[in-house]
């Protein structure tokens, strides 16, 4: 089982992309979702995911300052973005 995260500060992309995995991706599960690069840090340290679909721009940092806090990154990253 894949564990998964989902970062985005727009709350009906998370929505959307939580129905799309449960409906298409039976081997994902989601352990947690993240409004910013805040509450995404604390959140991927603490559940250490194998996936994180990353939106690109986010209140209090963008997806590469998050990243660069988290170095090295010991999972894979899908961008999201509108």
């Amino acid at each position: 089982m894949i564990r998964a995260i989902l970062v985005d500060d727009e709350p009906s992309n998370i929505r959307i992309l939580e129905k799309m995995i449960t409906r298409f991706c039976s081997g994902l599960t989601i352990v947690g979702t993240a409004e910013n690069s805040k509450k995404a840090f604390e959140l991927i340290r603490q559940e250490k995911p194998d996936l994180v679909f990353l939106d690109i721009e986010m209140p209090f940092g963008n997806a590469f300052d998050l990243l660069d806090k988290l170095h090295p990154v010991s999972f894979e990253i899908i961008f999201v973005t509108a």
